[in-house]
């Protein structure tokens, strides 16, 4: 990310400079390809020189760099004879001096871009290392996992030393076989076994196998440590050091003298970029050898200062003019060679002190399942038949389940809420209570009229619609009355059946009374079937999302689930982060050491990349700013305070 920047800033810088070249330093009216066939300059040279110019600008923020090739093509177009024209010629120097910068331009864009391609590889690097130890960190936790990591690598382990026997026992023989006196075989196996080697070897055999297994551990990771912290120092050598004059105040490349003879690209922007590609040139070599003085800043300048004499002296008898050439024969031989060489040892190193392979990792689960393997298929073989009938019953369970507790819900839902009638919610039929009803008023009549005898004062007694609207409003009074005196001779009563048929009245009555009760609870569940719809509807809703969460969970992304883990794993990059602030040695001017100041660009980025999973727009925009701002301040008390800013404004998410 901080690589990216770093190369957008400086291309930017040098493109502004290329408009004050064409826009400010010559006459409006100066015609390059004119002024180059005038002074019998090959225009194939201008042409290409523009191509190329344009080539190695940034277009996009976003992919600001070029792919290793590309540059490296770029690189091989550069023209060899850039400088072939008649110094006699009218108007030579001026149109020269437009030819330098423009070469210097190209030779200078080109060096930023192998400097982004440098710091890209450096930062993958130590990324890589970081991983690495890590999982040597979480092989020295426990015992258990050490153990674990021991019967992993055991058949490396007995291979290495079955090798090794193997190589003794052929030297033996190849010693007996050249003639070589008894005594002489005995006084070599005597001094064999004294040597400090073979001391230490017997002493590393008589330790214990978890002894051993973390003594390698911890050996391997300190080798991870070593090239991780080199790789530091060089990530923050190569951002505080290189084109330390290009984003100063002498980059505008005013020239004061006014001669435009000398060009616009001025003496120390050239020296600052053959610096620049000394010290890449440089820290690739002494990081393939594996010693980089990253505690010695003087060395380093010492050796850039070396570098640029030595090129001057025996390369470049004029500066400004083969210049450009030498920059870009030096990048080409740093894409080519030396950062190849870097990526080489680098993976060597990873490779032999990393974590194990996979094969060796899974060597004990990958045999047991191919020796199970004919078992598990016999078994398969004779469960066919119930295996299948499970997956049948599987597959209708979960047809069935989603119909009768999903589809049907949602259907009945949908028909209540457009009050569709045969949705409606019903505990007993329409027609049923004035069935019933009416049954009880002609009951309640019949036994009225032959029960009781007419009263000349009462003619109300006798009307049938006055005793069955009685009836419907509950009154049972000539049935009770009667009731009550048959009850004084019971006998009597239910030999006449007066008696009974009174008792199946109120039978009745109570038939009559509980479904317009029930009446009533249907009224009350019909004004909520809206509600009971929903109800209906949630516990198969709920299993339907529970299970398609876990499949989506299982089988797709976990980005929208793992928030939580998400968050956790940003609290940790701030907090490396942190740390590294606090605890790294600081310079005379209260600012991070190299090897520091580079581990906190890689923690950076690390902060950076998990930041974008979780924070979009305008607060992940916050978020790149305060990290530019972390990597950009010069104090580590700045830094902190930065750090420590970003710990309560984005509190929502860490």
């Amino acid at each position: 990310m901080y690589a990216i920047n770093k190369a957008y800033g400086l291309d930017a810088h040098f493109d502004k400079l290329w408009r004050q070249i064409s826009d400010n330093a010559y006459p409006k009216s100066l015609d390059v390809y004119k002024h180059a066939s005038q002074a019998k300059y090959p225009i194939e040279n201008v042409a290409k020189l523009e191509k190329l110019m344009d080539s190695l600008s940034v277009t996009s923020k976003s992919q600001p760099l070029l792919q290793t090739e590309r540059l490296l093509k770029i690189i091989a177009e550069y023209p060899d004879d850039v400088l072939n024209a008649d110094p006699t010629l009218p108007d030579v120097n001026v149109f020269m001096a437009h030819v330098v910068d423009t070469s210097w331009l190209v030779a200078a864009k080109a060096a930023v871009q192998t400097l982004g391609v440098i710091l890209n590889t450096l930062s993958d690097d130590v990324l890589s290392l970081n991983d690495e130890m890590l999982y040597w960190d979480s092989v020295l936790e426990s015992p258990w996992s050490l153990g674990l990591y021991m019967l992993q690598t055991s058949p490396v382990v007995l291979w290495n030393r079955s090798r090794k026997v193997w190589h003794h026992a052929n030297s033996m023989n190849n010693s007996r076989t050249s003639g070589q006196p008894s005594w002489m075989q005995f006084y070599e196996s005597v001094r064999q076994c004294v040597l400090p080697q073979s001391l230490h070897l017997w002493r590393g055999r008589m330790l214990s196998p978890l002894s051993t297994a973390k003594s390698d551990v911890r050996q391997k990771r300190k080798i991870l440590s070593s090239l991780k912290d080199m790789n530091a120092c060089s990530i923050g050598i190569l951002i505080r050091n290189s084109f330390s004059c290009a984003v100063g105040d002498n980059f505008t490349g005013d020239n004061s003298t006014g001669d435009n003879s000398h060009g616009m690209f001025t003496e120390s922007l050239q020296i600052n970029v053959l610096e620049s590609v000394a010290l890449m040139k440089l820290l690739l070599e002494d990081a393939e050898k594996g010693s980089v003085p990253w505690n010695h800043e003087e060395h380093i300048n010492m050796a850039i200062n070396q570098e640029v004499t030595s090129m001057r002296m025996h390369y470049c008898s004029d500066l400004s003019s083969e210049g450009p050439r030498f920059v870009m024969n030096q990048l080409g031989y740093i894409l080519e060679q030396l950062l190849p060489a870097y990526a080489k040892a680098s993976a060597t190193t990873i490779n032999n002190s990393g974590r194990p392979h996979y094969l060796v990792r899974f060597w004990l689960p990958l045999t047991l399942a191919l020796l199970s393997t004919s078992t598990s298929l016999e078994l398969l073989r004779n469960r066919r038949h119930e295996l299948l009938e499970w997956i049948a019953n599987f597959g209708s369970t979960t047809i069935e389940f989603w119909n009768n507790w999903v589809v049907d819900p949602l259907r009945r839902l949908v028909g209540t809420i457009r009050h569709d009638e045969k949705s409606e919610i019903a505990l007993m039929s329409r027609n049923s209570l004035e069935a019933d009803r009416a049954s009880l008023e002609r009951m309640v009549v019949d036994f009225v009229l032959d029960r009781c005898e007419p009263n000349k004062n009462d003619y109300d007694a006798f009307d049938t619609h006055v005793i069955a609207a009685k009836v419907r409003e509950g009154d049972l009074t000539p049935v009770l009355k009667a009731y009550e005196n048959d009850l004084r001779s019971p006998f009597v009563g239910t030999i006449k059946g007066d008696l009974v048929r009174a008792l199946l009245i109120q039978i009745q009555k109570t038939k009559v009374d509980v479904e317009i009760a029930i009446g009533g609870i249907d009224a009350l569940l019909k004004s909520q079937e809206l509600v009971f719809g929903f109800i209906g509807l949630t516990p198969g809703l709920m299993v339907s999302f529970a299970t398609l969460r876990w499949l989506y969970g299982l089988l797709g992304s976990r980005r929208g689930f793992r928030m939580g883990k998400q968050q956790d794993e940003l609290r940790h990059a701030l907090r490396i982060v942190h740390r590294t602030l606090t605890s790294s040695a600081s310079t005379p001017g209260n600012a991070l050491a190299f090897r520091d100041y580079g581990l906190l660009i890689c923690n950076a980025e690390v902060l950076l990349s998990k930041a974008r999973i979780i924070l979009k727009g305008a607060d992940l925009r916050s978020f790149q700013e305060d990290i530019n701002e972390l990597v950009e301040q010069d104090t580590i008390d700045r830094q902190l305070k930065v750090v420590e800013r970003m710990g309560w404004v984005y509190s929502k998410w860490i």
